[in-house]
């Protein structure tokens, strides 16, 4: 579900992934790989700040 919303967000915002990661100061293919695993927490954490969300509501 985190994925899917990233991935809203950045279509919304016009925001290429990779950049958007950067902005998170994520690696390139850090949220990618949340399509088959587990996001870390600090990873999450990171996320929902810049999209100006709660991690709670991310995963929802």
């Amino acid at each position: 579900m985190p994925f899917r919303k990233v991935m809203q967000f950045c279509e919304k915002e016009g925001i290429p992934l990779y950049t958007f990661e950067k902005e998170c100061g994520l690696g390139n293919g850090t949220i990618r790989g949340w399509e088959k695993g587990s996001p870390r927490l600090d990873s999450l954490e990171k996320v929902a700040k810049r999209m100006g969300m709660q991690v709670k509501d991310l995963l929802e």
